[in-house]
């Protein structure tokens, strides 16, 4: 099978895998109300979605340096059904709710990162850089379709549907690995006494400064995920917005801008060189942080761009990130450091969602315009810390 060919169907499977993703936060308005939720509540039912992806990503990437990375891949599409039906059946408010989200993020751990290693192991020798690009690109697509789905059956079918219709998606991603790809043994497996040894991953100064801002650039990305459709839904009912204007359809778009923007953003740093074109990107979104929450009174198209804008710069350095990462590994530590690279970068994506939640209530509360605007600040504020975490990496 060819690289391209081998590539768009993995970029499939992952796409697929997560259709549960916007379970929750594509609905979270509805949940305000449904639930009786605060800021801070809604922020931890996000979080526990990105401590699971954390605390099960760190051994399943890990594993991939032992076993198969298929095998991991297809554990993890199985977990994924069974958090998606868990939450559609069992949660129904705050405490019910974690597990179930846990869950999820946890089978998005085990397909998500080992899917990079699956790819790769499997890609001729050479420059992987672009089907890198691609693959962690369409980590935006897999989160705007799941938007774009729950968003829009919720419109039309009601809350309920939506949340049985994401089961759908982890099935046909099992399907679509169990037939594109076969089992590859490991020749130069690492012994499971040093499997879970990652000082000489801590050590590699130059894979820790990609790290280190991961963990900045899935902090900004993750609250911003998890807060888009609540915000769009709070600018629209402030301003006469036109009736065509539907939030799910908006919020799908903006998610779905990552996929160009990540690849845009390899290819600028291909030509400007990794560490100065994420900086770049990192110093634009920060920029766009702090107008964007106190915009809810303006137009609301002009809310809308500023959003895409946001959504755009703050997932255009995804790739150059993962790839910096990859690239500046040993190949018997690739699992590792994904290992260290996804447990640090969703640390991040659970400490994000969280803060803005809380902050979010310390302003006032959702239906406060101040509030929202300190809640964007704290999603891009940590943007400045990564130019000083990517000077380990020279």
């Amino acid at each position: 099978m060819s690289a391209a060919r081998l590539t768009f169907l993995l970029c499939l499977a992952e796409v697929l895998s997560m259709t549960s993703f916007a379970a929750f936060p594509a609905l979270t308005p509805f949940f305000f109300k449904s639930w009786g939720l605060s800021g801070t509540q809604a922020g931890w039912i996000n979080g526990a979605y990105f401590c699971g992806f954390t605390i099960v990503g760190f051994v399943a990437a890990t594993l991939t340096d032992r076993i198969d990375a298929r095998k991991v891949v297809l554990a993890g599409n199985l977990v994924a059904i069974a958090g998606a039906y868990g939450f559609a059946v069992f949660a129904d408010g705050f405490l019910s709710s974690l597990p179930w989200r846990f869950l999820s993020g946890a089978a998005l751990a085990a397909s998500y990162m080992p899917g990079l290693k699956l790819l790769t192991d499997r890609l001729p020798e050479g420059n992987h850089s672009r089907s890198i690009a691609f693959y962690t690109a369409c980590f935006s697509s897999g989160s705007a379709l799941s938007f774009l789905l729950v968003g829009q059956i919720h419109k039309w079918m009601g809350a309920e549907t939506a949340l049985y219709a994401v089961i759908a998606g982890p099935p046909c991603a099992l399907l679509i690995i169990l037939l594109a790809t076969g089992s590859k043994p490991n020749h130069h497996p690492r012994p499971w006494r040093q499997l879970f040894n990652f000082t000489p991953v801590l050590t590699n100064r130059k894979t820790m400064g990609y790290v280190l801002a991961y963990f900045c650039h899935s902090w900004e990305l993750m609250a911003m995920r998890s807060f888009v459709v609540a915000f769009l839904t709070f600018a629209q009912t402030r301003t006469e917005a036109p009736a065509w204007m539907d939030i799910s359809i908006i919020a799908s778009i903006i998610i779905f801008l990552g996929l160009p923007a990540s690849v845009s953003g390899n290819e600028l740093a291909l030509k400007l060189g990794r560490q100065k074109a994420i900086a770049l990107i990192m110093f634009i979104s920060f920029c766009l942080s702090l107008v964007l929450g106190f915009s809810a009174d303006l137009p609301f198209a002009v809310v809308v761009l500023l959003a895409a804008a946001f959504g755009f710069f703050v997932t255009a350095d995804s790739s150059s990130i993962t790839s910096g990462a990859v690239e500046t590994s040993p190949p018997e530590l690739k699992g590792s450091t994904m290992a260290v690279h996804s447990f640090l970068g969703f640390t991040g994506a659970m400490a994000g969602p969280v803060v803005a939640g809380v902050v979010l209530d310390l302003g006032g509360g959702p239906e406060e315009l101040v509030a929202w605007g300190f809640a964007y600040l704290s999603m891009g504020a940590i943007a400045v810390f990564a130019p000083i975490a990517l000077k380990l990496s020279r």
